[in-house]
């Protein structure tokens, strides 16, 4: 490699850790910003002036810098299980195709974002409090979007030399796949008359299709979603209308007071790991559970649902309870399939028990209460880890060796034990206490939640400051993965609205003599394969404008469905033949092969079945608690 490459290969690293660190620092300036403004309006009545403002600022800055962190470390969220069925010359020749449309996506981005820049500093837009001008908001968007376009310019030139090497028959494929990507984009702005004649209804399943072919192809969740959207908007409403989306819809979905909630809570809930919190709840469990059959394997759901409440995250539950649990399981000769099938099954448990990341994003696009759709999902998540409780007695019940009882504690060594758990109960009580007490709003229970997180870590010594940099840039690289997501769901919704299918699909639903549960039974199933194979906020972005309009028409109660699409998800990720939560697990026990990991989740998956059945049948489970809400 030339030594000019290696340097360009540099400098692009250094500034991508570089704005990165500047979008993990905007996170916890909106923590402390949170907490202030909170203790000054409830202590002294003297909110800070400009809070929501300030915090919007700060939401642009912490998702535009962060953008290309995460491209750079692999962190936003591909599907390539189509691809992967490739022989490796075709999946080079592929990802460089796909890593193109990306480079055209977002260098559009760019030009279009200083576009907009220019024009609102010549509009003389201000905020409203505090005066502050909003030009250089999006020049830091431009910035942002600059930058991960270099990355992908980076990526394309790996994924062209790859294909080279592989044979240099793959010259013509790339010549050619490149031709189409930029005749077919040029002919999308510039073509005035098609040959074909299509409704917009079904247009928007050609798009669909389109969509699920760009992301099983290996591309960016994020960036399928808003490439098809985008096309697709260019195609019925012309060049000009989805370039002013591409203007306005990024800055206008990142730079957002309500949006900020999901990086708070993400930040609560690394800073909750790095204070051992997790740690803790599970010797807590393990006193009380670890003397029955199964005991740790109890003690390890349990600890999973107790961390899901200062967590919010199914695969940071299932990792770090992973690392916990399943040292001491073998140390105990634990069967291995029921070892590794609790924790992947336990680690589920940590997007449906309050507070829920999953919900805030459900709650957020179908506008419904985040404080009714976290009560809602405490008891299901409840007996969800009851369920599989019950489920491990049964097992070793039937065969003792499979999870052998641990030692014996007294009565006055349980009780101890709680001790060391406390800081999780005081997080909890923080949180859902300060939404409930009406002391703080959601938003603002997560920076809460998060500076109790901090303030623990601290205390006991752990926030080191590797420890603090590592939970900072670890949230601003989870945020930017979410929010590409949702920048690329925001263009699909504006397609999905002009096609009209999801009122078309409504109507055709409701003109069906059909029960209501018929449909909602192949929903469930659709949500099943599609969790089993794709990340869960993904899913649930991409497929709630499609069936929500369905559901309500059908006259399903939205917090209850909200709950009932979260608990499949959670099916979804420990069902064959993917299961994110299953290839977590297999990272932590990588000496147990995939199939025994298969086969220890499958009794939990008949549980799972279980629990969901009781949701349907009996919706009260879910809505007895938000019905108590005045």
């Amino acid at each position: 490699m030339p030594q000019s490459t290696h340097g360009i290969e540099r400098i692009i690293r250094l500034a991508s850790r570089g704005s990165g660190s500047v979008g993990a620092a905007a996170i916890v300036v909106m923590m402390f910003l949170t907490v202030g403004d909170v203790l000054l309006r409830y202590l002294f009545d003297r909110p800070i002036a400009g809070a929501f403002e300030l915090t919007e600022y700060l939401m642009a800055v912490c998702v535009s810098m962060t953008l290309a962190y995460c491209a750079i470390h692999k962190g936003h969220v591909r599907v390539d299980i189509l691809l992967s069925v490739f022989p490796a010359r075709a999946q080079a020749v592929v990802r460089s195709i796909v890593t193109l449309l990306g480079v055209l996506f977002f260098s559009t981005i760019t030009w279009q974002s200083a576009i907009q820049a220019e024009i609102i500093r010549h509009s003389g837009s201000y905020s409203t409090a505090l005066r502050l001008p909003v030009f250089p908001f999006v020049w830091v968007l431009f910035a942002g979007s600059a930058l991960i376009s270099l990355v992908l310019l980076r990526d394309l030139r790996e994924s062209v030399s790859r294909a080279v090497e592989e044979t240099r028959w793959n010259w013509i494929w790339l010549c050619a796949g490149g031709v189409i990507v930029l005749a077919g984009s040029a002919a999308l702005f510039w073509g005035e008359e098609w040959p074909w004649d299509l409704s917009p209804s079904t247009f928007g399943i050609y798009g669909i299709c389109i969509l699920v072919l760009l992301l099983f192809s290996g591309f960016q969740i994020g960036l399928g979603i808003g490439l098809t959207g985008f096309l697709g908007m260019a195609y019925l409403s012309g060049s000009d209308a989805a370039l002013t989306l591409l203007a306005t819809v990024p800055y206008s979905t990142i730079a957002s007071y309500g949006m900020s909630i999901i990086p708070l809570f993400i930040l609560m809930g690394t800073f909750a790991f790095y204070a051992g919190l997790s740690r803790d709840i599970y010797w807590t469990m393990y006193k009380w559970l670890g003397r029955l059959p199964g005991g740790l394997a109890m003690a390890t759901v349990g600890a999973c649902a107790g961390f899901a409440a200062i967590s919010g995250s199914s695969l940071a539950t299932s990792a770090t309870m992973g690392t916990v649990a399943m040292h001491e399981m073998k140390r105990y000769k634990y069967d291995a399939r029921l070892a590794t099938g609790c924790i992947a099954a336990g680690g589920t448990i940590g997007i449906l028990i309050p507070p829920s990341v999953i919900l805030v994003i459900y709650g957020i696009i179908t506008e419904q209460s985040i404080g009714r759709l976290f009560l809602a999902g405490f008891f299901p998540g409840v007996l969800e880890a009851c369920f599989y409780i019950v489920t491990i007695y049964i097992l070793c019940k039937r065969n003792p060796l499979f999870g052998p009882a641990g030692p014996r504690t007294t009565f006055s060594e349980k009780v101890v034990s709680l001790k060391d758990s406390w800081g999780l109960f005081v997080l909890f009580g923080l949180v859902m206490g300060g939404i409930y007490s009406g002391i703080c709003s959601p938003t603002e229970a997560a920076g809460v939640g998060a500076f109790g997180a901090f303030l623990f870590a601290l205390g006991k010594g752990k926030l080191s400051w590797e420890n603090f940099t590592a939970s900072i840039m670890g949230s601003g690289k989870t945020t930017a993965m979410i929010f590409l997501i949702m920048i690329g769901t925001h263009f699909f919704g504006y397609f999905l609205a002009v096609t009209r299918l999801p009122f078309e699909l409504a109507d055709m639903v409701i003109a069906l003599e059909v029960n209501r549960y018929i449909i909602l039974g192949i929903i469930i199933t659709v949500y099943i394969f599609l969790g089993a194979i794709m990340d869960a906020i993904a899913m649930i972005l991409i497929t709630v404008p499609i069936f929500f309009p369905v559901v309500t028409a059908l006259g399903f109660d939205p917090i209850w469905f909200g709950i009932i699409i979260v608990r499949v998800a959670e099916i979804g990720g420990i069902t064959p033949p993917v299961g994110m939560n299953v290839f977590i697990i297999k990272g932590v026990a990588q000496d147990v092969p995939l199939k025994e990991i298969y086969k220890g989740i499958f009794p939990f998956l008949i549980a799972d079945i279980c629990h969901l059945g009781l949701l349907i049948a009996v919706p009260q489970v879910a809505l007895f608690l938000p019905g108590l809400m005045k």
